[in-house]
This record gives structure tokens, C-alpha cells and sequence, in this order.
């Protein structure tokens, strides 16, 4: 019975190994996926899940794949090409994107940083205005809404200073950069032209 067979759909196997997906094997090497797999077999449930899985191919599809080895033979190029394929999508997706090959806390404390970092620079921003204006409260020097009122103002032209100076030397900055960038296709320009 062709059932009975212990054969694999891919290929056969050779010297004990049974051979594998190179996108199964990138995906399954990013830590985050490890210890997800690790977390799935280590819970009760996930535990059950893959059982019930695993018992559900050995009675329905395991007694099928002999059936299909042939048939199997005329796709297994496509397969394999769409193996290569993909895998080599996960390579520019490592190359994109690095964290991906990162520690899964370290992950996790990056995608948190950026999660919450609009509500970090707000209570920056807000402490920063607070602190500024207690400081023009103090130098005008009394108590009351006229005091308040002077010092409002002084806080939007303090703020207002600050941000213009924190442009400029942004500003700058980009300016000296695009210099030098200019500056290097100027000079590749030159040497291509021999001039």
C-alpha cells in the first residue's frame, strides 16, 4: 500500500535529513519568531494545538502524499524557485530593516520607546514651558496678573527665541551637509569628465 510508505513529498531522504524550507529556516531564525514557537510549545494550549494538529495530518495527509509524490515531481522546481524567492525577500528585509535580527526585549523596549514617544516629548514640552515660565514669573519680580501677565508674554518670546535658534542650527547643519554633498558630486563630475 503506497500509504504505508515512510516517504517525503520533496525529496528523498538522504543520509537521515529530511529536507527543509531555506524561508521556514530565515523566519525561524529571527528571535522573535523562536520564542514565540518557544512560548506556543511551552503553553498548555499551544501544546494541544500541535497535537491536534499533528494528529490531524497523520490521519488525513500523510496517507495522501504518496498519492501525490508524482504529481508533486512536475511543481517541485516552481516550489523550490518560490522557496528561493521568498527567502531572499526575508534577506532584504533583514538587510532593511535590522531590528528584525535584534533580541525579542530589545524589540519590544524599541517599539515601546516609539509608542510612548509622543507622550515623552509632550511632558518634555510641557516641563520645558512650566520651567520657563517660572523663570520670567521670578524675574519679573511680584505677585499678581499684571506680574502673570508680563511673564506670559516673555514665555512666548522665550519660546519663540529658542525654537528660531534650534531651526537655525538645524538649518545650518542640512546647509554644511549639502555643501559637502555638492561638493562630492562636483568633484565626481569632474573626474568622470577628466577636466
Amino acid at each position: 500500500m503506497p500509504h504505508a510508505e515512510n516517504g517525503s513529498m520533496v525529496q528523498p531522504t538522504v543520509n537521515g535529513e529530511k529536507p527543509s524550507s531555506q524561508f521556514i529556516a530565515h523566519v525561524t531564525s529571527y528571535p522573535a519568531v523562536a520564542d514565540s514557537l518557544d512560548a506556543i510549545e511551552n503553553n498548555p494550549y499551544g501544546k494541544k494545538g500541535i497535537e491536534l494538529a499533528t494528529e490531524g495530518y497523520n490521519k488525513v495527509v500523510a496517507p495522501v502524499v504518496p498519492y501525490a509524490q508524482r504529481p508533486y515531481g512536475y511543481v517541485a522546481p516552481y516550489v523550490q524557485k518560490a522557496d528561493e524567492l521568498a527567502d531572499g525577500g526575508l534577506t532584504r528585509v533583514d538587510n532593511t530593516f535590522p531590528i528584525v535580527k535584534q533580541d525579542t526585549e530589545k524589540i519590544k523596549g524599541t517599539i515601546l520607546d516609539l509608542a510612548f514617544m509622543p507622550l515623552r516629548m509632550a511632558s518634555e514640552g510641557k516641563d520645558y514651558l512650566l520651567a520657563t515660565y517660572s523663570n520670567e514669573y521670578k524675574k519679573c519680580g511680584g505677585n499678581g496678573y499684571f506680574a502673570g501677565g508680563k511673564a506670559f508674554i516673555t514665555t512666548g518670546l522665550v519660546v519663540t527665541s529658542d525654537s528660531l535658534s534650534w531651526l537655525a542650527d538645524y538649518l545650518n547643519q542640512k546647509k554644511e551637509q549639502g555643501k559637502g554633498f555638492a561638493k562630492e558630486k562636483r568633484d565626481a563630475a569632474k573626474e568622470k569628465t577628466g577636466n
